[in-house]
């Protein structure tokens, strides 16, 4: 059995603004790696879907549109990359109405898909499925089925998952791709894991998960820029440097490996296709924002 080709999802962001310090301006350096990114996905002929931060959209909204009619997937990151957990409930519905509005101005075509910064939907933010799907949100990509210091949750499905909420509403959740061995999910979606394990590795572990569960990749547009650290301005610590930087000069070769072995398409499409959910329901356990999750089902 087979889950087909890969869904290919790029956050398209600046890293100095939504990685060091969300005050500053979105660059013009970011809409350039986009730009290089698009130019590597029209060579493969592969269509992706792009989560797109809001200020990176009111920046460069002629980058976005031309995304869009090329037949990219256009997709919400937020609007400022603020982590959900440190926003109120009011302040997050704010943030992805705001982006969800400038995302669809400038395309004209519905807005589906949210993905939070730093994949920060956490048992403690749960309730962010309930703002999601009230703002006309289908379908989120923000959970990481592992266990990890800043985000993750552990015991997450690895497959694709209807959230049940209340009010007999519903959203889908696509968590990034891992691999279970020794009982435990590692990851292997992308970003720097993808950056840091073997080639040969990664592509073999993505190719034994397409078995059984259908695969969902993530990268950045910054990651394709090996330069930026050199060249930017900016006094960064060498710790941040290692962690933000080491891979970035192989990346572009081996995504293009990549997606020359297994292809790649957008979420919409794998919506399209007769996808098996396992069901999960949202239930408020405390009034405001407590919730917590359980099967349904299965």
């Amino acid at each position: 059995m087979s889950c087909g080709r890969p869904v290919i999802t790029v956050d398209v962001e600046d890293w100095p603004q939504s990685t060091w310090d969300r005050n500053l301006p979105v660059t013009a350096r970011a809409a350039e790696n986009m730009i290089r990114l698009m130019g590597i996905l029209n060579e493969a002929g592969v269509k992706v879907t792009l989560f797109v931060l809001g200020k990176f959209a009111e920046c460069f909204p002629d980058v976005v549109r031309a995304l869009s009619e090329q037949g990219h997937e256009i997709a919400s990151h937020g609007y400022g990359h603020v982590e959900i957990f440190r926003q109120s409930r009011e302040e997050f519905r704010e943030d992805v109405v705001r982006s969800k509005e400038i995302l669809e101005e400038i395309t004209g075509v519905p807005v589906r898909g949210y993905r939070a910064p730093d994949f920060s939907i956490l048992r403690n933010s749960l309730w962010a499925f309930d703002v999601l799907a009230d703002s006309g949100f289908e379908f989120d990509s923000s959970v990481v089925p592992i266990r990890h210091p800043r985000y993750g949750i552990p015991d997450w499905p690895r497959e694709p998952t209807r959230v049940h909420l209340p009010g007999q509403r519903s959203i889908l959740e696509f968590p990034l791709a891992t691999y279970r061995v020794f009982g435990k999910n590692w990851p292997i979606g992308g970003g720097g894991y993808f950056r840091l394990l073997p080639g040969v590795i990664a592509r073999r572990l993505a190719r034994r998960s397409m078995l059984s569960v259908p695969f969902v990749f993530y990268c950045h547009p910054y990651e394709f820029d090996p330069w930026e650290f050199g060249e930017i301005g900016l006094e960064i610590p060498l710790r941040v440097r290692l962690h933000q930087g080491l891979g970035r000069g192989r990346f572009e070769a081996r995504f293009r490996r990549f997606v020359s072995e297994f292809g790649g398409r957008r979420m919409l499409d794998l919506i399209q296709q007769a996808v098996q959910y396992t069901d999960l329901e949202l239930k408020a356990v405390a009034p405001g924002s407590g919730f917590e999750l359980m099967s349904r089902g299965v």
